[in-house]
């Protein structure tokens, strides 16, 4: 295993793990709806993970650790790609909020803070659709 070998595995373990809290959002009121399902096949393909890797995950969910992303970019990427989850069904479930603040702050961002900006991710996601 070369030198670029360990970045690209390192790059794909957060990719999975990122892939991993999206399914546990989908998954929080026990069963994954089409549109959540759709949401996944698109962050697959623009995270570069196959399907076969995404059927994986959804049968076995725990065989993926958790990885927090150095990049802070990315941090806000996956963030607003959990929101995008929680709002994919047209209505912010209770759980899937918690979940989604529990993962903001597992990202690094502080307690105190994370409320207000999820609530703010939100409102930017709702305007780019009223767009």
């Amino acid at each position: 295993m070369g030198f670029f070998d360990l970045f690209r595995s390192k790059s794909k373990s957060e990719k999975l793990s990122h892939l991993k809290m999206l399914v546990a959002l989908a998954m929080i009121d026990g069963k994954i709806e089409d549109n959540e399902l759709a949401a996944l096949v698109a962050v697959c393909a623009r995270e570069g993970i196959d399907e076969q890797e995404l059927q994986k995950l959804l049968n076995d969910p725990e065989s993926v650790k958790f990885v927090v992303p150095k990049d802070e970019d990315k941090k806000m990427l996956y963030l607003k790609d959990m929101i995008c989850m929680m709002m994919c069904d047209g209505e912010i479930d209770e759980n899937e909020f918690v979940l989604c603040k529990m993962v903001a702050e597992s990202l690094g961002y502080p307690h105190e803070v994370v409320d207000a900006l999820v609530l703010r991710v939100i409102n930017e996601i709702k305007s780019e659709m009223e767009k």
